[in-house]
């Protein structure tokens, strides 16, 4: 059994006796070891360097692998700003299609210092979340086609993941905000589409490529028909943020999905982004369910995960906009942090 240290943003083992509960080496508690029969397995990761997929490095951050949760194991990369208190915020942040998840902790990394917030980024490896039916659409089917159970969705991991951070580094934090940009904001739509996380304090979906519509007319992952759920009354009333850069506007966009039911969608992600948040506020109007969605536009951002991180935070510390107004006019935010 191990214990480790951290030194930079890379994650050592060190042998501990099996007694040792909570040492302290050179100012930073070790980890507690978990070795019940029956708790949630945290792995330590072996490192043989400080950067990840994106090959850049991170200061300060920690890494955690998760695994036994009801899918393949998950690393986590994340910052826990010094001082912060055992109640701090936490948010996780998913990343898009490139999987790098070490350069989305580093565009967060200054904002998390700065507002004590704990920023964690989970990597849904390609080789452990194939394609995009594993991460953007939750591996709520499987390859042939049928429903897997809900344990083994990739949506399901947040749970699991919450509580090995909360044990790893022993916090009383009750909730957590969520965070997706790009591929993880289609991740991060249907999971709340899907009726959301229990502990999840609200949901912001940014700059998506594609929507599930609240609509049968539309096939999973496109739309209610053949998905999950019935209607999209639980998913309207989970507080989510609808967060649009309005910059956001290339029709031609390398990454842009263009399957046809994306098409219909809209021609680019910032016209796509509307057309989904109208459609579930007039559908929700028209069936009287309850809608805790907002709608906000950042102006001047593109497709860009850093620019839209420094208007999200801001929804973390000052509170969500108000709900259903016309996207239109809603509330613009800015980048000014301070």
């Amino acid at each position: 059994m191990f214990s480790h240290l951290r030194l930079g943003s890379i994650e050592r083992p060190v042998a501990a006796p099996r007694e040792l509960l909570t040492p302290v080496i050179c100012g930073t508690p070790a980890r507690r070891l978990l070795g019940a029969l029956g708790l949630l397995a945290l792995a330590v990761l072996p490192s043989l360097g400080t950067a990840g997929l994106a090959g850049v490095e991170v200061p300060g951050s920690s890494r955690l692998v998760v695994a036994g949760w009801g899918g393949p194991d998950i690393r986590l990369w994340y910052i826990r700003p010094p001082g912060s208190p055992s109640d701090a915020p936490v948010l996780f942040v998913m990343h898009g299609v490139g999987r790098d998840a070490d350069r989305y902790l580093l565009e967060w990394r200054d904002l998390a210092l700065r507002s004590g917030v704990i920023v964690v980024v989970p990597e849904f490896s390609a080789e452990n979340f194939p394609g995009a039916e594993n991460y953007n659409f939750g591996a709520v089917f499987d390859d042939a086609g049928e429903l897997r159970p809900r344990a083994a969705w990739s949506y399901s991991s947040l749970e699991p993941m919450f509580d090995a951070l909360r044990r790893e580094e022993k916090l009383d934090t009750a909730r957590y905000w969520l965070f997706g940009h790009s591929a993880g904001a289609q991740f991060v739509h249907r999971l709340v589409m899907l009726g959301g996380g229990p502990r999840m304090i609200a949901a912001m979906a940014a700059n998506s490529g594609s929507y599930m519509m609240p609509s049968k007319a539309e096939r999973w992952p496109f739309g209610l028909d053949g998905s999950p759920v019935d209607d999209a009354r639980a998913g309207f009333a989970t507080p989510m943020v609808v967060m649009l850069g309005d910059a956001d506007n290339d029709p031609a966009h390398r990454s842009l999905p263009r399957q046809e039911a994306a098409m219909r969608q809209g021609p680019h992600r910032f016209a796509r982004g509307r057309h989904f948040y109208d459609t579930a506020r007039r559908t929700a109007t028209e069936a009287a369910m309850p809608f805790d969605w907002s709608c906000v536009v950042v102006p001047g951002v593109a497709h860009d995960n850093a620019g839209m991180a420094r208007s999200a935070i801001r929804l973390v510390l000052s509170g969500l906009p108000p709900v259903g107004r016309d996207c239109a006019e809603s509330v613009r935010v800015g980048v000014k942090t301070d």
